[in-house]
Order: structure tokens, then C-alpha cells, then sequence
């Protein structure tokens, strides 16, 4: 066995310790990457738990008021004034817990990877018509007005390759958010225009808006800024979380620009998708569905 020269022992023991000093850098390294995992696992336990106790409260109630409103609508005694004035409430509850309920399953199919596009001809100005209409019950009761900037009128091409579901959800819940956050008697304008191709739509309101630190976290589930006992809106941080991924399922991107008390523009802007085969129908809706195979296009 050689022995080692003092220079070479020197040598090696410098080796030895570089090496450990660097095996301690990367085991610090991965414990902040460990410590900051379990941080946002706690993060996500607590959001968890928080949105389970907010949905519990925010499907109970709906229901609680439907069931006591159309036990009332039994009574022989109601004039029509109190029974329309009854109906109308029941609608308004229902609209909202199916509002609810759909973000959740929506949610939960995202979560599951189980979403999957369903290409359409789909004429856009219809879509965005017919989903402003279903919102104008929560419209009048803030007596807000909704401005729509129509394709048609702008002379460009309405119909457009893409699908008709998920664009709607998207469409409906910004324009539900615009109307929920818009302060009374209060306008929110939507705009849809092509561009190289793709299909742009903003909606914008002149609200209570955001700080642009709130604006890195609102895309993130479960996250609201009014939360606790001071919520005043309704949803459980969902419905942004979900527009989000709705919109890069169809490769698309959405944007956001606010100012804190003078509200927030939502724009988004997605491809038209391709057909190699195109196949039409018309739908009961006016759609012309296009048949394919989910990788032509």
C-alpha cells in the first residue's frame, strides 16, 4: 500500500470536504424545497377545509329558502302579486345553486383529467347573446346595465371553430362576476373581435376592483379575497380557477387588468380550431357541429 505525501493527503482531504460541502448545500437546498412543499400542502388543507365549510353553507341555504318558499306557494290564500313575487325568489335561488353546483363538477372534472374538447361551428354572437339573457335576472336586480359589442355589427365573420360549452362556462362566469362586483346601477361592457385567427373576448365592469397584489392569487383555487364573516359575494374561488383552465384546454390565454375601486377588464383569446374533414350539422341551438377525432384539430 502507498502511503500519501503530505501534499497528497492535503489534496485529498480538501477533495473530501468540497464534496461534503456540497452534498450539505444541495440537503439545505432540498429541505427549503420540502419545508415550502409542506407549507403549500398546509395551504391547500386549510383552503380545502375553508371551501368545504363555505359550500356547505352556500348549497344549504338555496335549498333551505326553495324548499320553505315553495311550501308557501301551496297556501290557497296567496294573491298572484305574493305567488309571482315567491316564484321569482325560487328562480333567483335555484339559478344561483346551479351557478354553484356546476363550477363544482366542473372543477372536479378538470381535477380528474377527465375534460375533453367537443369541437363546434359555433356562431359567437349568438353564444354570447342568448348567455347575457340568462344573466339578466341578476342584471335588473342590481339595475346594472349590460353593453354588448356584437360582431355582426362590426361586420366581421360570427361563426367560429371552437367549443360552444366551454366557451360559454367562460363567458358566464366573468360576465357573472362583472354583474356580482359591479357596484348598483352600474354598466359592464363585453367586446368579441377576431385577430390573426383567433376569437378575443373582454368583459369589464367599473367595480369595486383589486390591488395588483390580489391579482397574482385569483386564479388560484379556492382563493377568494372576501372570505369569513365579511364575505359579502357569493362562490367558493372556483370560478377563475376554472375559466383559467377551460381556457388553456383550448390553447387559448386570458388576461386581466384592474384598479383598486374602479374595476377589472378579463379578456380572453383563443385559436380557432382546425377541421381536415368538415362535417355539418345544425343543432336546436344553431350551432353547426363539426365531427372529428379530438387530435385533427
Amino acid at each position: 500500500m502507498n502511503r500519501l505525501t503530505d501534499s497528497e493527503l492535503i489534496e485529498e482531504l480538501n477533495k473530501r470536504f468540497k464534496e461534503n460541502g456540497e452534498a450539505l448545500n444541495a440537503l439545505r437546498v432540498m429541505t427549503k424545497k420540502l419545508e415550502k412543499l409542506n407549507g403549500k400542502l398546509q395551504e391547500s388543507e386549510s383552503l380545502k377545509s375553508n371551501f368545504l365549510s363555505n359550500i356547505r353553507n352556500e348549497i344549504n341555504n338555496p335549498l333551505t329558502s326553495i324548499i320553505c318558499m315553495s311550501k308557501e306557494l301551496t297556501e290557497e290564500s296567496l294573491d298572484s302579486e305574493t305567488i309571482s313575487s315567491i316564484a321569482g325568489m325560487i328562480h333567483s335561488e335555484s339559478f344561483n345553486l346551479d351557478s354553484q353546483l356546476r363550477n363544482i363538477f366542473a372543477a372536479a372534472e378538470f381535477e380528474a383529467g377527465e375534460a375533453a374538447l367537443s369541437i363546434s361551428r359555433v356562431d359567437i354572437d349568438m353564444l354570447i347573446n342568448s348567455t347575457i339573457e340568462s344573466l339578466d335576472h341578476k342584471a335588473d336586480e342590481k339595475r346594472i346595465k349590460v353593453n354588448y359589442m356584437s360582431l355582426d355589427k362590426s361586420g366581421e365573420e360570427t361563426s367560429f371553430n371552437t367549443d360552444s360549452e366551454k366557451v360559454q362556462f367562460v363567458i358566464f362566469n366573468l360576465l357573472g362576476n362583472a354583474i356580482e362586483y359591479s357596484h348598483e346601477e352600474g354598466e359592464v361592457e363585453l367586446k368579441a373581435w377576431r385577430h390573426d385567427g383567433r376569437m378575443n373576448i373582454s368583459v369589464e365592469d367599473h367595480g369595486i376592483g383589486m390591488d395588483i397584489s390580489d391579482q397574482e392569487i385569483i386564479f388560484d383555487r379556492f382563493k377568494q379575497l372576501d372570505s369569513g364573516v365579511a364575505k359579502s359575494h357569493l362562490g367558493q374561488g372556483l370560478g377563475l380557477s376554472i375559466i383559467k383552465a377551460a381556457i388553456e384546454l383550448l390553447y387559448g390565454t386570458v388576461s386581466i387588468e384592474c384598479v383598486k375601486d374602479k374595476g377589472c377588464l378579463f379578456t380572453i383569446s383563443i385559436p380557432e380550431a382546425e377541421s381536415a374533414t368538415e362535417v355539418y350539422t345544425i343543432s336546436n341551438e344553431g350551432n353547426e357541429f363539426i365531427f372529428e377525432e379530438a387530435e385533427e384539430f
